[in-house]
Parts: structure tokens; sequence; C-alpha cells
């Protein structure tokens, strides 16, 4: 496994969460007016998720556990592959619906955003790590035996 890949990607996340909470912590009372700092966080919330969810493709792919068809299958296929917590993988789903409403141009409430950051961000670096400790504990996948192009047919 590309352990590189790995920890950039964890990297890209712990990033994404200091600036978040960042433009939250500046000053609480005045986040719910400031309409830039809202942005700020959010697009950092959103590219938190993004850099999540090419983790657990990267995983999911290198590790034979199924191709999932959007991103919330992602972390589904993760929880069943035993890669996650289940609890974990809810809340995360909950945080990819924030992000799938901002994508589709639709206002996600600002509680939402809220909410992510004071409780949502730390899920990010609870599944960066388990991904990480369980990649560094899980045997390499078997090659596929080496095909000598005399297939019968």
């Amino acid at each position: 496994m590309d352990n590189d890949l790995m920890v950039s990607k964890t990297g890209t996340i712990e990033r994404c969460i200091k600036r978040a909470r960042d433009e939250y912590e500046k000053d609480p009372t005045t986040f719910v007016g400031d309409i830039t700092r809202q942005d700020a966080a959010t697009l950092n919330v959103i590219r938190a998720w993004e850099a999540a969810v090419e983790m657990g493709d990267y995983v999911l792919a290198h590790y034979g556990l199924g191709t999932p068809r959007d991103e919330r299958e992602v972390i589904s296929l993760l929880e069943q592959g035993g890669w996650i917590d289940p609890a974990l993988g809810e809340d995360l789903k909950r945080t990819g619906e924030f992000c799938r409403a901002e994508w589709d141009y639709q206002a996600a409430p600002l509680p939402a955003l809220v909410t992510i950051i004071k409780r949502g961000l730390d899920d990010f670096d609870a599944y960066a790590s388990a991904l990480l400790g369980r990649a560094a504990g899980t045997p390499e996948p078997a090659a596929p035996p080496p095909t000598t192009g005399n297939s019968a047919l």
C-alpha cells in the first residue's frame, strides 16, 4: 500500500479541520453573520470530506473490498469490511449529506455547519487514524497469478 498517499490525505484532512475550526473559533458570536468565514469553513469541511472519500476509495481498491457507487457507499463498505466503526461511519455519512447539499448548490443549514465544526470534525481524525492503523496491520493482498497468454477458449 502506498503509505505516502494515505499520509498525504491525512495531512489534508488535518489542515482542513484546523482551518474550519479556526474560522468558527475566531469569534463564534459573529460567525452567524459572517458569510466569508462560513464559506471558508464550509469549503474546508468539503475538502476534508473529499480527502476522506479518496482515502477510502484507495483502501477499497487496494484490498478488493468492493466498488462503491457513491461517497456514502465508500463509508458503508469500509464499515462492512471492519475498517471503521459503524457509529463513526453513520456520523461521517451525515457530514457527507451536508457536503452533498453544498455541491448541489442547495443552502445547507447553518446549524448543521456549526454542529459539524463543534462535534463532527473529530470524526475525520478518527477515520484517518482508523484507516492508517488498519492498513499498517493488514497484510498486502495476494497478487493475481501471472497469465501466460496461452489461455484456452
